[in-house]
């Protein structure tokens, strides 16, 4: 046996390395467009589920603001708020001296009407409820007709600009801006 002594051709070698690592470049090339690609699709899923994800944040914060106004229209419509209502449509006072005259029931009425619209005016204040949704609701403008006496007397006899001022926030929004009158 005839042994053939190893004979290396460098320009053969050098061709060859070229060619792969022109196959290798060209390969790597195709790789990185496909993942491209898939990544283009991942990103357009995940923009997709986020954008259905703030949909659905939205929908069920819509939801549980009528829950909340709904839920603060029973209170307002139950028996004893109207009474308390009732009680300070008629009572109409216009000084805080008039309004310490009253019986400690029709006090209350004041005091309980004016939460009420403190907590709305404190549920409109924060965003959420409706500015619109509140004034179609509730008779905010009639509500601080009534009460003002009574809410302005309060806070001067306890020297404090605390006292109900949501309430008046909303009353002085509704003023502004269009809304049911």
């Amino acid at each position: 046996m005839i042994e053939l002594p190893l004979q290396i051709d460098l320009n053969t070698v050098s061709t060859d390395a070229a060619l792969l690592a022109s196959a290798a470049i060209i390969l790597g090339t195709i790789f990185v467009v496909i993942e491209m690609r898939d990544n283009r699709r991942l990103v357009e899923a995940s923009f997709k589920q986020a954008n259905t994800a703030a949909l659905q944040l939205r929908q069920n914060n819509e939801l549980a603001t009528v829950d909340l106004i709904t839920k603060l229209y029973e209170f307002a419509n139950s028996l004893e708020v109207q009474r308390s209502w009732f009680t300070v449509v008629n009572t109409k006072i216009s000084s805080y001296e008039e309004f310490e005259k009253l019986s400690k029931e029709d006090k209350l009425a004041f005091q309980q009407i004016a939460s009420l619209f403190e907590s709305v005016g404190l549920l409109v204040g924060k965003g959420f409820v409706k500015e619109e949704l509140a004034d179609e609701m509730f008779a905010t403008r009639l509500a601080w007709q009534r009460l003002e006496p009574f809410v302005k007397g309060t806070r001067e006899r306890y020297s404090s600009e605390d006292y109900y001022v949501w309430m008046e926030k909303l009353y002085d929004r509704l003023q502004k801006g269009p809304g049911i009158a």
